[in-house]
């Protein structure tokens, strides 16, 4: 889900008319050269973490192209684990959202790579909802879903899924997101895994039947499931082109525009790790679903991998704010990150962010070493409640340091809703 950015435009006269210190603060100054060196390392470790996320989608779209000219058993397993690992390295570029820049734009950004949470009655039929099918002698027939309802929707392609992708006066949640999802991740999650209606005790994710896709199978519509697959894979596939494009060096490109004024750039990376700790990652991934112990809620739900993400994510802010990133194959990236720029001004404060992130790691390592996540959330289950609490309570810490940090070096155009 977006929140909390706004257009690029509007930053930038923000960011212009507040990115200089106040020239009496006493403070150390930074050079320009250091400065420079930090917003293109940042830059760099991006352009790798969306070529690695784009490399990834590619082997996924691959071991789904294959499952689908022959699907079985092993098959669907093939594309979960390939499905798996994409996440791995898209999960941890979240740290670049809520700055208007690339992924925050509204015909080819997170809201067409990672919104949720998804109604998936909207997208294919819903085990055991009697609104979402009628009986016949033979079975169930479904009657919801893009997929099911071949009258309403007679072709499924790129334009269908774009059309129908979050539509004005499209159906909401308690929370008001917007749940009318067709594309990206969690879209393709759910096609693969199918609904995860077991009880969270049970700690079983989806168990959708690769018959679903053999026709003359289970669930009827099997051939108009597949299309769906294939297509929803392209777009994602082609989204994460366009963001390896938008940070590819030595373009006219958004990247140049970042590194033209690393003042700018780095209010930028402080909005973003801050952002994402407190209004995404610590409430609507982990606050929220706590509260309302909310299987539904919970990130990855399909898959029950919500405890991936969670540690991702902050690994993704450990890596901006440390100027390190390790690539899919191994090799590493390393640079001048954030803390180079706080330890200049005001060492202390350098040294209790560090100690802060590795807290916060360590906490929601802890959600991953008791996974899965709606076990974790479950309101039968107290102590699971204390660890997720503790991961709120340990990754708020780091948003609110990242303001503390921000009133310290007095950077005015950092700002970080007190909200989770």
């Amino acid at each position: 889900m977006k929140k909390f950015f706004l257009p690029i435009t509007a930053l930038t006269v923000l960011f212009f008319s507040a990115c200089k210190k106040d020239d009496n603060s006493g403070l150390p100054p930074v050079s320009t050269e250091k400065q420079q060196a930090i917003v293109e390392n940042y830059a760099n470790i991006l352009h790798a973490g969306y070529e690695d996320s784009y490399n990834a989608a590619l082997v996924m779209q691959s071991k789904i192209n294959t499952f689908l000219a022959s699907p079985t058993a092993q098959g669907l397993e093939d594309a979960k684990a390939a499905w798996l690992a994409a996440r791995e390295p898209y999960m941890q570029t979240e740290a670049a959202r809520f700055y208007g820049g690339p992924i925050d734009a509204d015909d080819a950004g997170d809201g067409w790579l990672n919104s949720w949470p998804l109604d998936e009655g909207y997208i294919d039929y819903l085990n055991g909802d009697s609104h979402g099918y009628s009986s016949y002698p033979g079975g169930p027939i479904f009657t919801t879903g893009i997929i099911n309802l071949p009258a309403k929707f007679p072709t499924i392609d790129r334009a269908t899924l774009i059309d129908n992708n979050q539509p004005d006066g499209g159906t909401t949640n308690a929370n008001g997101d917007d749940v009318d999802v067709s594309v990206g991740y969690h879209a393709i999650e759910f096609l693969l895994w199918g609904q995860d209606n077991t009880p969270a005790v049970q700690k079983i994710a989806g168990q959708r039947p690769y018959t679903d896709y053999v026709v003359g199978g289970t669930a009827q519509n099997q051939d108009r499931r597949g299309t769906y697959l294939k297509v929803v894979t392209q777009l994602l596939v082609d989204n994460l082109a366009g963001l390896v494009a938008a940070w590819a060096p030595n373009q006219d490109n958004y990247r140049k525009q970042f590194v033209a004024d690393p003042a700018i750039g780095i209010a930028n990376m402080f909005n973003g790790i801050g952002r994402l700790a407190k209004g995404e990652l610590a409430g609507e991934r982990m606050g929220v679903p706590l509260a309302i112990h909310a299987q539904e809620q919970e990130h990855s739900c399909f898959s029950d991998n919500t405890h991936r993400d969670l540690y991702l994510d902050m690994m993704g802010i450990n890596n901006v704010y440390t100027g390190q990133y390790t690539r899919t194959n191994g090799s590493k990236i390393s640079g001048p990150g954030l803390s180079d720029y706080v330890q200049i001004q005001k060492a202390e404060d350098d040294t209790k962010m560090k100690s802060l992130l590795e807290e916060a790691k360590q906490s929601l390592q802890a959600i991953e070493d008791n996974k899965p996540f709606d076990y974790l959330i479950d309101g039968s289950n107290p102590s699971g409640n204390q660890i997720v609490q503790k991961g709120v309570k340990d990754v708020s810490a780091v948003a609110d340091w990242v303001s503390q940090i921000a009133h310290d070096l007095k950077l005015t155009n950092v700002n970080i809703p007190n909200e989770n």
